[in-house]
């Protein structure tokens, strides 16, 4: 009887399509990085937003200008930062100059009308989403953290026991 040394080619064939099988299986788990990456963004932004809106309403009540309802400023590291009743007001030299989010990351959408639309806040509000993507994957009417949107949407304060709040939307990353 003669010793074979090696793989025959049969077995050769089944190691192939076992590890060809394997690699499909698990290529999603890696395809996603770019889409966990967006979401990483959107929430460090959020965190961003909420530490800005805590200082410059702490400041404003040290100044005695948190009870203001438009008109006032505070100084930040950033700059002068526009506040309605203590918070950032949501418009440009606003929460934006006040979290120091960079403008060649992310698209900055003052809000109008009195409702928010695809690609619109409602007025009163600004959203920021990564600059990254197109403007027709943003819907600011979409409030669901995982409804089917990239954004972040920061609404100014209604009166003096209304604060200021940040919502993000990542389903759609």
């Amino acid at each position: 009887m003669r010793n074979q040394k090696g793989f025959t080619l049969i077995e050769l064939i089944i190691v192939i399509v076992v590890l060809g099988i394997l690699a499909v299986t698990a290529a999603p788990q890696f395809i996603n990085f770019s889409s966990d990456a967006r979401v990483s963004t959107v929430e460090g932004a959020k965190g961003s937003v909420k530490g800005a809106m805590d200082s410059v309403y702490a400041r404003s009540l040290v100044d005695g200008s948190s009870g203001t309802a438009s008109g006032s400023t505070v100084e930040t590291n950033g700059g002068s930062v526009s506040i309605v009743y203590g918070y950032p007001e949501a418009a440009a030299g606003g929460i934006d100059i006040a979290a120091g989010l960079d403008a060649s990351d992310w698209t900055l959408v003052a809000g109008s009308g009195t409702s928010a639309a695809a690609g619109n806040p409602a007025e009163g509000s600004v959203g920021f989403y990564p600059s990254s993507l197109e403007s027709s994957d943003v819907d600011f009417s979409i409030t669901a953290e995982d409804g089917d949107s990239c954004h972040l949407l920061y609404t100014e304060a209604e009166d003096e026991s209304n604060k200021a709040t940040v919502t993000t939307v990542t389903g759609g990353c």
